[in-house]
């Protein structure tokens, strides 16, 4: 297992590497590797921030609306990669990876990773209040577009960026989706539900006071899960 202290004594060095490692793998498998790779750890997570990755053969796919073909071939691509750099995670921190998710912003040519290894108890110490009201907002965002989840629970949060995990989130006809494999339906509601984020991301920016740079999803729909990080602008931290 990854231990929490394990990613927390890690080096910068050591996220060089994995960076370097992991914008080498995708440049073989696409043909193009992203401007910039970023990694950050939290507990038994560890979370891989890209700028700039779209390739030609996605622009094309892009430019005809045809985003779930694009998002099919993104996904069949870099679930290769992941399998193939988990062995480096594995070579520099130890222990193994459970699951691993990813969301991308085509419109801002931006995408992020998270590899992560359960169960974990991360206990992120943040003020009760501003707690409350974060999560009061994400039940009124949200539930505009998905389901009240059960609970929430802030899983990162740093000058860089925030992570909320949701649980129970899907309805029983999500759920049923899901296992009939019909993953078109739910990657249009996935983009739906961030699209209504995208529509509130004023809202969430006075809470934070920090300009948001990204909002993403990622959905973990066999553990009737997601993460919903907010990335801020680096000249705010």
């Amino acid at each position: 297992m990854l231990k929490g202290e394990v990613f927390i004594k890690s080096t910068q060095e050591n996220f060089l590497y994995l960076s370097s490692t992991f914008s080498k793998l995708l440049k073989r498998r696409f043909g193009k590797g992203p401007e910039t790779c970023n990694m950050m750890s939290k507990g038994n997570r560890l979370y891989v921030y890209m700028r700039n990755f779209i390739t030609q053969a996605e622009e094309v796919l892009l430019e005809n609306n045809e985003l779930n073909l694009a998002n099919k071939f993104r996904s069949t691509v870099i679930n290769a990669v992941i399998k193939e750099f988990l062995p480096e995670v594995t070579k520099v921190f130890g222990g193994s990876i459970n699951h691993f998710y990813h969301d991308w912003n085509y419109h801002s040519n931006t995408g992020i990773v998270l590899l992560e290894n359960v169960p974990t108890n991360d206990e992120v110490k943040v003020d009760a209040v501003f707690e409350n009201t974060l999560f009061h907002l994400i039940e009124v965002v949200g539930t505009q577009y998905n389901k009240r989840p059960a609970s929430l629970k802030i899983v990162k949060f740093t000058q860089n960026i925030c992570v909320i995990e949701s649980k129970e989130v899907l309805l029983q006809l999500e759920s049923l989706v899901y296992e009939q494999g019909n993953l078109d339906l739910l990657l249009h509601q996935a983009r739906e539900i961030k699209s209504g984020y995208l529509k509130n991301k004023n809202l969430c920016e006075d809470l934070f006071t920090r300009i948001i740079e990204d909002i993403f999803i990622v959905w973990d729909y066999e553990n009737n899960r997601n993460y919903l990080i907010f990335v801020f602008y680096k000249e705010y931290q």
